[in-house]
Order: C-alpha cells, then sequence, then structure tokens
C-alpha cells in the first residue's frame, strides 16, 4: 500500500471545508420548512382536529365541509340557509358539475336497478315495496328527461 502523508495545511483546509459544509447544512436544517409549514403558515394553528385557527388581531376559525350528496328533495339557497346565516363568518361554496353523458348514463343504470328490485318485490307479492320502487324509478325518469331537455 502506498503511504501518503498530508502536511498541515491540507489538514487545515479539510478541517475548514468540514467546518463549512457542517455550519451550511445546520443553517439548511434551521431553515427547513416542514409540510406543515408550507400549507399552514405561522398565523395558522393547524394542531385541532376538526378547525383551524387563524390568529391576528382578531382569533378567526376556519373549518372545511365536504358534502357528496344532497338530499333528494330541497332547493339549494335554503339547503344551505342555516351556514349562511350562522353570523360573522366567509363562506364559499364550491360545485363540481359534472358532465351530462355521466348524469345520463348514472341514471340510466339506477334506473335499470330500481326496475330490478321493482320485478322481485313483485314476483315476492310485496305490494308496497313494488309501489315504492315504482315511485323512485318514475322521479329517476323525470329527473334524466329534465337533465337531457336542457342543452
Amino acid at each position: 500500500m502506498l503511504g501518503i502523508k498530508k502536511n498541515k495545511n491540507e489538514k487545515e483546509l479539510t478541517a475548514d471545508a468540514k467546518s463549512k459544509v457542517k455550519e451550511e447544512k445546520s443553517v439548511l436544517v434551521r431553515n427547513k420548512k416542514t409540510i406543515k409549514d408550507i400549507i399552514a403558515p405561522a398565523g395558522v394553528d393547524a394542531t385541532h382536529t376538526n378547525h383551524l385557527e387563524i390568529v391576528s388581531s382578531t382569533t378567526r376559525y376556519a373549518r372545511s365541509m365536504i358534502i357528496s350528496t344532497m338530499p333528494r328533495m330541497c332547493t339549494f339557497p335554503q339547503f344551505l340557509r342555516s351556514m349562511y346565516t350562522f353570523g360573522d363568518a366567509n363562506i364559499s361554496v364550491f360545485i363540481r358539475p359534472i358532465s351530462e353523458n355521466v348524469s345520463q348514463t348514472d341514471l340510466n343504470r339506477r334506473i335499470n336497478e330500481i326496475e330490478s328490485e321493482r320485478i322481485v318485490a313483485a314476483e315476492r307479492g310485496d305490494i308496497n315495496r313494488e309501489r315504492l320502487l315504482a315511485q323512485k324509478r318514475m322521479e329517476a325518469e323525470e329527473l334524466r328527461d329534465s337533465i337531457a331537455g336542457r342543452i
């Protein structure tokens, strides 16, 4: 093996380089942003599980709600009226529309499912269930026809 001797200057250079790298790493570690820091800035306390606390001159609270389906029979503005009239709150509603083709396909599939259930109920002699399913089928067909009429 070859013995390589390092002189004193080389050792000092490597020690200086190591300390600079160590210092740079500590600066990076100190200024490192976590996912929480990126999503929730310093004025937002996200430690609670069901709401955010926004700290400024006045403390405010924020909460997100997702409504995946609406009731079958409702008027949209009245459905969320209590949320709008809650008090000093900023409220925004986002509605993700679906295409007409998707809604038609889903409604056709649902109408077929209801009709199959109605036939099974008729074979079993369950008159009440058959009547209820016939009513649901008519409502679904009316909804499908009203969507198809909008162009």
